[in-house]
């Protein structure tokens, strides 16, 4: 396939427009796709994004509303059961433009987008990098700039780009070549309107490092799998997109779903790309299920607490027109979310995993503190151990190479001081929870 090489002056204007990068911390909001899925219309929308407004996720920092797949014209639809998914895309406007379901969004787009800021709010749209999306609408392949510079036009403030579809890959720089196109274009427009333009790319549908490496994929038929997994190093989505064009928020694993084993599994796909998670180059484990009805309250605790430590964008699946307080409380959590989005955007690491059911993540900020997140994955409660200071072993000290023997540990959650502890913390922690701990060194490592 042949594709257009991309302007060089687009591409200056991409760069220019990283120049606020530095300063951005992971975007938080709230999508339509898991709670909605193919059915998402106008009125969902519009009172998603005033409970957004009214109910303090704004005030906590949440801003995005981001209309998922399932928004464009569609001529016919699949049969029962499926019937939300679309048999037969919509052709696009004589501009060449994609064109909106009025039935779904009478009002179109532009009076959409300018109600969502009014309520000072952000608003996002989805796209594919295949010609079809993942519910069989007309996606952006070889339409890349063209609709990069519509989403733009009709004031949408975040494009979440997926990977559905066997017609692009990333093997024969299909891939590259059209996230780079729609990532460029859309940094230049919003450098010419003034904004900055979230890029979204999601690159899990199918994942793009394999779960097992198999390079010559051995016994791998499925079509998707063949063309969209990485089997170089080069064709590592977290690789290849490190660049001035390159999305601000990228998801590399399986779609979330709401479970606590799904979380977990999204959760551990990030321990590979620490070094690769900056300013402006989000990885997320997708979007959080908490409140959707099949994680208990320490469960999203225990989700919470993970997305934290890692520093990932938080866009909330859930219906938030009708979430319970405990739930709020979490979503709304101020500590917690200071923590989330402290300016030096480094991930958490997996520090300890030697504790039967136990994990210990950690992570350094900015002002010199340090998280914590003591997790307890069984099925009963366990006491897990935070080691520090030159008492431990290396292997144990879960904070190496940093040392320091006294500490002052906050817990997030209940917002309360546990104390001054020397070389450890122990804790126990209920069955599938976790707390999540700040902790301020009060003393370096003595030399002896």
């Amino acid at each position: 396939m042949t594709r257009k090489k991309i302007p060089a002056g687009v591409l200056f204007a991409a760069a220019m427009s990283l120049l606020a990068v530095g300063e951005m911390s992971p975007p938080m909001g709230w999508s339509s796709w898991n709670t909605f899925r193919l059915t998402v219309d106008e009125g969902i929308i519009k009172s998603s994004a005033v409970t957004m407004a009214q109910t303090g996720l704004k005030a906590a920092g949440y801003e995005f509303i981001l209309i998922d797949d399932g928004w464009t014209h569609c001529d016919a639809l699949q049969p029962p059961p499926h019937d939300t998914a679309c048999a037969k895309p919509g052709p696009r406007d004589p501009n060449g433009n994609l064109q909106v379901n009025r039935t779904k969004f009478p009002s179109g787009f532009k009076s959409l987008t300018d109600y969502v800021h009014s309520l000072g709010l952000k608003i996002g749209i989805y796209t594919s990098v295949s010609a079809v999306t993942c519910g069989g609408f007309t996606g952006s392949l070889n339409h890349e700039e063209i609709d990069a510079k519509w989403f733009a036009s009709m004031g949408f403030d975040l494009v979440k780009h997926d990977t559905c579809g066997s017609d692009c890959s990333i093997h024969t720089g299909c891939m590259q070549n059209a996230t780079q196109q729609m990532g460029s274009t859309l940094r230049a427009e919003g450098a010419v309107l003034g904004r900055e333009i979230i890029y979204y790319l999601d690159h899990g549908n199918p994942i793009n490092p394999q779960l097992m490496y198999n390079p010559h994929n051995r016994y791998v038929e499925d079509t998707e799998c063949l063309v969209k997994l990485a089997t170089k190093p080069e064709e590592l989505v977290w690789l290849w997109t490190k660049a001035p064009w390159g999305p601000h928020v990228f998801k590399s694993w399986f779609d979330r779903h709401d479970s606590w084993m799904s979380m977990l599994s999204n959760v551990h796909n990030q321990i590979r790309v620490a070094e690769w998670h900056s300013c402006g180059h989000f990885h997320t484990p997708d979007m959080p299920t908490c409140g959707q009805g099949n994680l208990s309250i320490s469960e999203c605790r225990a989700e919470f607490a993970l997305y934290t430590i890692l520093g990932a964008p938080l866009i909330l699946g859930c219906d938030i027109r009708n979430q319970p307080p405990a739930v709020m409380d979490i979503f709304t959590n101020r500590e917690m979310l200071e923590v989330l989005r402290d300016p030096d955007c480094v991930q958490g690491s997996l520090a300890d995993n030697i504790q039967g059911a136990a994990e210990v993540w950690t992570r350094p900020l900015s002002d010199g503190t340090f998280a914590a997140v003591l997790l307890n994955k069984g099925t009963s409660a366990q006491n897990v151990s935070l080691h520090f200071g030159h008492n431990s072993w290396n292997y144990l000290n879960s904070f190496y190479p940093a040392e320091f023997n006294v500490a002052e540990i906050r817990n997030i959650f209940s917002m309360r001081s546990e104390g001054t502890f020397t070389y450890h913390f122990t804790a126990l922690v209920p069955p599938h929870d976790a707390l999540l701990l700040r902790l301020t060194p009060t003393s370096e490592m003595a030399l002896i």
